[in-house]
């Protein structure tokens, strides 16, 4: 693929001073306008080894209001990052809507730093592909404007420019770089590059290789495509708003057989008396304890997840669960209506972020499902909107359960006339008439519409990897009991397939 490109290309020192004024200035009117339209955008620079990315950067950002740009220049994880999943600290670090992003080498080095070895006919992982191409498919469907670029250089070329480097800086060693030996090994990366460019070159973020011999012509074709970039990403929205906007998700559905819904085969009678729920509540805490412990040591994630019914007894099964964990490497995560700033990024963002570091616990109280569920119900995302987040909401779990972690989710469910009861019990109560509010009375009138809408959110995300539990809820007892063994069986086999995976690890050659 590279020996398509003309490294020889130039430009004058003349030609080129006469058009970069111009082409900043259009770059600075067009990120106003991005800014006032808040329409995020991730600018990725990648390349060869002393390539020029950091160069072509600074004379980029010429251009930029600093108050509208973030520079992320990727090094080696620190310790909070290596304890998360590989793509969690570039999540973490998309931009608002309407502020640009600008990462000096991404999760495209990570990942060839993750994945490449001494050979050079080794493929890289097609899963690892895959979950970069969901990312990025992911944030473009939210907004957002993805400008990828290869600095490419001659063999010849890195090596005039390291020996430069070497002459300047006598102190520096080949120890010092980012990448390992083999990551600058020219020939044996050059395959390996060619396919992760192919592979990842999506519609809406293709990579523009810039052909980085001159330096000067590298930065002004890295002018001109972003300049393109955007305004193609302009003409677009200004095309689409021509048309009939999308229809935010109706608030009235025709409701469903109720004999086709998982919802009405459950059995909401089943119940535990005190004298079963005491001891069986003490084993389950001891025994959590006890698991709590040894996922720290093997570094094992837990997720857990709590959605339900208001009234459904969420809250108390929590309490159950944190009283039996050590505070210092387990937290609860109260899920209530986004703020400004999360709003102004991907709605999976402010989950993500929160999620839990190796051999640490996180429990959300309501979880990213809220997309399918409340803001489905009640208009705040269109149609099209929340369809999409099943399978996003499937990606993002089935990689957090590759990477290592363990995600365990509950749906709790009560019925209409065991709602009602708790509602007037919560009203009558002082110390609980703070759990009840107007909305929960609103919510309750359109029950039947909850229901249509959780029972295909369980129909479409219960996966074999992370399947949910439906919790009979209106004996207490026997909800919080169910909870309870169930995250003992699944962390109890977690640990049990740790140690196997290590086993067989160790009996390898």
């Amino acid at each position: 693929m590279f020996d398509k490109f003309d490294l020889d290309k130039t430009l004058e020192r003349t030609e080129y001073d006469s058009v970069i004024d111009g082409l900043r200035e259009r770059l600075g009117v067009l990120q106003r306008e991005f800014r006032d339209k808040k329409i995020p955008v991730i600018l990725v620079f990648e390349g060869w080894r002393f390539s020029g990315i950091s160069n072509t950067i600074n004379r980029l950002t010429y251009a930029l209001d600093p108050r509208g740009y973030r520079v992320h220049s990727t090094q080696q994880p620190d310790e909070i990052e290596r304890a998360h999943p590989m793509l969690w600290r570039f999540w973490l670090n998309t931009p608002l809507q309407g502020q640009i992003a600008i990462f000096d080498r991404s999760w495209y080095t990570d990942t060839l730093l993750k994945y490449s070895d001494d050979s050079k006919k080794a493929p890289l992982s097609s899963q690892a592909i895959s979950d970069i191409i969901t990312l990025e498919g992911q944030l473009v469907n939210d907004g957002a404007v993805i400008i990828k670029f290869f600095l490419h250089v001659s063999k010849k070329e890195q090596k005039k420019r390291l020996k430069k480097f070497q002459d300047l800086h006598k102190e520096y060693s080949e120890n010092d770089s980012r990448a390992p030996r083999r990551m600058r090994d020219y020939d044996a990366m050059l395959p390996k590059i060619e396919m992760l460019i192919s592979e990842t070159s999506i519609t809406n973020a293709p990579w523009t290789v810039v052909e980085g011999n001159d330096r000067r012509y590298a930065i002004v074709k890295v002018y001109e495509t972003i300049i393109s970039r955007m305004e193609g990403a302009l003409e677009i929205r200004a095309r689409l708003a021509t048309k009939k906007p999308a229809k935010k998700s109706p608030t009235a559905t025709k409701v469903q057989n109720a004999s086709s819904s998982i919802l009405q085969t459950i059995d909401l009678n089943k119940s535990l008396s005190e004298e079963e729920y005491a001891p069986r509540l003490l084993a389950c805490e001891q025994r959590l304890h006890e698991l709590q412990y040894t996922l720290h040591t093997k570094k094992i994630p837990v997720t857990i997840l709590f959605e339900g019914c208001d009234a459904a007894g969420k809250g108390g099964a929590i309490i159950r669960i944190d009283r039996a964990l050590n505070p210092r490497c387990s937290v609860v995560e109260p899920i209530a209506a986004p703020t400004p700033d999360e709003k102004s990024h991907h709605y999976l963002w402010r989950f993500i972020r929160n999620l839990p570091k190796a051999g640490d616990i996180t429990i959300f109280d309501r979880t990213w499902y809220g997309r399918v569920l409340v803001e489905r119900v009640e208009g705040f995302c269109t149609e099209e909107e929340w369809q999409r987040a099943f399978n996003e909401i499937n990606s993002l779990e089935d990689y957090l359960v590759r990477s290592g972690g363990v995600l365990i989710k509950f749906w709790l469910q009560i019925d209409q006339d065991t709602q009602l009861k708790r509602f007037n019990e919560r009203e009558d109560d002082l110390l609980k008439k703070y759990k009840i509010t107007d909305e929960d009375w609103r919510n309750r009138k359109k029950w039947d519409i909850y229901s249509i809408a959780t029972d295909e959110m369980i129909k479409k995300t219960s996966t074999p990897a992370v399947p949910w539990t439906i919790v009979e809820s209106n004996d207490k007892y026997f909800a919080r009991i169910k909870i309870m063994e169930t995250i003992v069986a699944v962390l109890e086999e977690a640990v049990s397939r740790s140690g196997k995976k290590k086993r067989a690890e160790q009996s390898d050659p």
